[in-house]
């Protein structure tokens, strides 16, 4: 079996990260969907997610959170008016699943899954969010994603460098 470092050399880059590899063309539309992360987690095992790319990440959305509360049972918060980069203050280990309101051209719009998980790992992710989570994000919110090998690949030195991003 490869470890992340190993896989993440046969990939092919995307501009200049190191870790998300590109889907196949004309498999998936390239305007929703942006690429795949290879990674372990933190017991070692190695497994994917699907990265998105439809949010811009300057732009100011409505959020809708869901957790578990301390009792137990699910809760739902909502979110106005942050960047998909301040959402990250909001990420707890017990967010279950993060969507954004996405309005379109003619006024409409819909509620879209921008982070899901699956077994405490991610299952999908707007690339935006990915790349503005830091080290502290990863080990305080998603303790199941820990992975040094993959910071060694970004160059992450301590807690407030990227996680998913080259720190240069």
């Amino acid at each position: 079996m490869k470890n992340s470092v190993e896989m993440i050399k046969e990939v092919e880059k995307v501009e200049n990260n190191p870790v998300i590899r590109m889907l196949p063309e004309g498999k998936y539309g390239s305007d929703h969907w942006y690429g795949e992360v290879f990674q372990q987690d933190n017991k070692g095992k190695m497994f994917s997610f699907n990265v998105s790319n439809f949010l811009d990440p300057k732009k100011k959305y409505n959020w809708r959170c869901v957790g578990k509360c301390q009792a137990g049972f699910l809760t739902i918060f909502d979110r106005e008016d942050l960047t998909p980069e301040q959402m990250s203050y909001y990420f707890s280990k017990d967010t279950k699943c993060v969507q954004v309101y996405r309005e379109f051209e003619n006024g409409k719009g819909l509620w879209l899954d921008a982070l899901s998980f699956k077994g405490g790992r991610f299952f999908s992710v707007d690339k935006s969010i990915l790349e503005n989570l830091t080290v502290s994000n990863m080990h305080s919110a998603f303790p199941k994603m820990v992975d040094y090998t993959l910071w060694e690949t970004v160059e992450a030195k301590n807690h407030s460098h990227f996680a998913y991003k080259l720190n240069k």
